[in-house]
């Protein structure tokens, strides 16, 4: 009795090995799509061919499975440091809100983020209070974001937060609210202070692009940014 599972392996033969090795590569490409029910029906057809199971073993390791599937897709989408997407997270919901947002013909807003001087603070204060002012940042991003809009931490010193619940004439609005909530932050404590360069990107539903093509471009925008406050710093510096 003991041997039976190993003979019924030893019985599969190689078109059973290319229907498991096919099998695997449908359940990688279901995992990256984070397509759950797929892989759920994947593995159990890949478990049934294990007759020496039992339906009480079976339900077990589906179960196991799908729970570390979901854990797995989980970190290759969130960021460790802040909680927040990842840059892969962050394109994914991108588009797909994206995609809702031009078939209900209505606009959204990218904003792209850069915490200042945090190589700096690295450098002079260690990483540990560059990773402590990530985390506010993402405080700061939580804090000012609604249910419509998704919210990234793309890598380094650089996030994102795309809103479909904006219009064009709340560009300030926004602005103002994310002010409003570094100087709530920088009030309460932690050191350093925080300071952020900010940039913007619309998305018209008459005209779409993709959420790569919109980052790009309110990267440019925050980058603008940075430089004419860079601009005024110097000027204030010089200044006798």
């Amino acid at each position: 009795m003991h041997g039976s599972p190993q003979r019924a392996l030893s019985t599969e033969g190689p078109a059973l090995c290319s229907a498991n090795a096919d099998l695997a590569m449908q359940l990688s490409a279901a995992a990256v799509d984070g397509d759950r029910n797929q892989v759920k029906q994947l593995l159990a057809d890949l478990l049934r061919r294990r007759t020496w199971y039992t339906d009480e073993d079976l339900t077990s390791l589906l179960q196991a499975l799908e729970d570390l599937f979901s854990l797995l897709h989980s970190m290759a989408l969130t960021d460790e440091l802040t909680g927040l997407h990842n840059r892969r997270g962050f394109l994914r919901s991108g588009a797909q809100l994206l995609d809702m947002a031009g078939c209900q013909q209505h606009g959204a807003l990218l904003i792209y983020i850069d915490v200042d001087q945090l190589k700096y603070v690295n450098d002079t204060s260690g990483h540990a209070a560059g990773d402590a002012l990530l985390r506010r940042t993402a405080q700061v991003l939580h804090d000012v974001s609604g249910n419509h809009n998704v919210v990234g931490r793309l890598g380094g010193d650089e996030f994102a937060v795309l809103d479909a619940s904006t219009k064009r004439s709340s560009r300030n609005q926004v602005l103002h609210h994310i002010q409003d909530a570094v100087e709530d932050r920088n009030a309460s404590g932690g050191d350093p202070a925080l300071s952020l360069s900010i940039g913007f990107a619309e998305f018209d539903p008459l005209s779409p692009v993709s959420i790569t093509t919109l980052l790009a471009l309110a990267d440019r925008s925050m980058y603008r940014h940075k430089t004419r406050a860079l601009g005024r710093l110097e000027c204030a510096l010089a200044a006798p």
